[in-house]
């Protein structure tokens, strides 16, 4: 059995395409770029917000410090309410700490704001040992951040375990020396032939079957 679950917030603990759509698009709006679709996102799944706002819209660097600064304000007032906690996750969760698994989540989601959504929805923040997300002091991968989280929570990173929904996740995953579960009911695998082509120990096809499949991966 795996000592550490470790499980991205983005498509995995709750769907906030919405939100996250809806201020990027509205940031890129009122600085004369184009709306995008909904589909769009999956070129961007994962990475972090500052590529997304240069891939999605061709934003140049020196104005991507102006778009972070008005999609935080935004996301701040709007993005928070829009999330949606996917069915079967608080069940899964508490099975897995039940059964003496260590928690944490991993994103690239602002620090303040991962905080906050915890905060609201305690009944799935106060089951985790620790929380990786971005920090404005610091700048870290993916990779580095599932390294951190193993060495504060003193677990080797081959008795751990990855839970995210796409393509940079499953990479992360392999780069820090860990099994990768892929959750297919996200928003960043489009099917299970998408994320075969990566290094998948599991596949999730909802958040209810994370504790049972994962609670018995050696």
């Amino acid at each position: 059995m795996k000592k550490l679950v470790i499980i991205g917030f983005d498509g995995t603990i709750a769907d906030t395409a919405p939100g996250i759509l809806y201020c990027m698009n509205t940031t890129a709006l009122s600085m004369g770029y184009t709306p995008v679709s909904h589909d769009e996102l999956y070129g961007v799944i994962g990475v972090s917000l500052e590529q997304g706002f240069m891939r999605l819209y061709g934003m140049k660097e020196d104005e991507i410090d102006y778009a972070m600064n008005q999609y935080s304000k935004l996301y701040s007032i709007k993005g928070e309410e829009m999330i949606l906690i996917y069915e079967g996750i608080a069940e899964s969760l508490n099975k897995l700490k039940d059964s003496g698994i260590k928690l944490a989540i991993v994103t690239h989601k602002n620090e303040r704001f991962i905080n906050n959504m915890l905060g609201v929805y305690s009944y799935i923040g106060e089951l985790f040992d620790t929380v990786c997300a971005t920090n404005v002091e610091r700048e870290m991968t993916k990779t580095d951040m599932l390294r951190k989280v193993c060495a504060d929570l003193e677990v080797d990173p081959g008795e751990a375990v990855f839970v995210g929904d796409s393509y940079v996740d499953a990479i992360a995953a392999g780069e820090a020396g860990m099994d990768f579960a892929a959750a297919l009911y996200g928003w960043g695998f489009r099917s299970r032939e998408d994320a075969e082509q990566y290094q998948c120990k599991v596949y999730l096809n909802s958040a209810a079957e994370i504790a049972n499949k994962l609670a018995s991966l050696e």
